[in-house]
C-alpha cells in the first residue's frame, strides 16, 4: 500500500494530459505519444493511468465512487474547502407554458420519427420524469 503523496507524485500528470494512456518501451522509460516511443526501436506497451491509478487507490482503501465522494466531502470538511456544485447534479428548472408547449410540439414530431423518449429528454434537456409527467397531463 502506498501513501496519499506517492499517489499524487504518480499520477499528477494526469491533470496535465489529455490522454490518461502512457506508452513505456520494455526499459521501463515512459513516453507521451506512440510516435516518440516507437522511435527508440523498442518494444512498447500502452497503459491506461486511469486504470492503475484505480488500482492504486483501491489498495489504499478507496475501492468505489462513493467512497471518493465521501474522501472528498471529508477533507473539504477538514480543510474548509468550498465545494462547488457537484459534478453529474441538475438544477431545478422551470420552464414557462411556452417552452412546455414547444417541447411537447417537438416530442410529438419526434415520437412520430420513432425517436425514444430518452434519447428525445437528453438532446433537448430534460428529465424523463419531466416529460412523462408532461404526457400524463396531456392524457387527463
Amino acid at each position: 500500500m502506498g501513501t496519499i503523496k506517492e499517489f499524487v507524485k504518480e499520477y499528477s500528470q494526469l491533470l496535465a494530459n489529455e490522454s490518461p494512456f502512457i506508452y513505456e518501451d520494455e526499459d521501463g522509460k515512459r513516453y507521451k505519444s506512440v510516435e516518440e516511443a516507437y522511435k527508440g526501436g523498442k518494444k512498447v506497451t500502452i497503459k491506461n493511468s486511469n486504470d492503475s491509478a484505480i488500482e492504486y487507490l483501491k489498495g489504499m482503501g478507496i475501492e468505489s465512487k462513493s467512497d471518493v465522494s465521501k474522501f472528498l466531502e471529508l477533507l473539504n470538511h477538514i480543510f474548509g474547502f468550498e465545494s462547488g456544485k457537484k459534478s453529474g447534479t441538475r438544477t431545478r428548472k422551470t420552464y414557462t407554458s411556452e417552452e412546455k408547449a414547444a417541447l411537447m410540439d417537438a416530442w410529438s414530431k419526434a415520437e412520430a420519427n420513432q425517436v425514444s423518449k430518452v434519447d428525445f429528454c437528453k438532446e433537448n434537456d430534460i428529465t424523463y420524469q419531466t416529460l412523462m409527467k408532461w404526457l400524463r397531463e396531456a392524457k387527463a
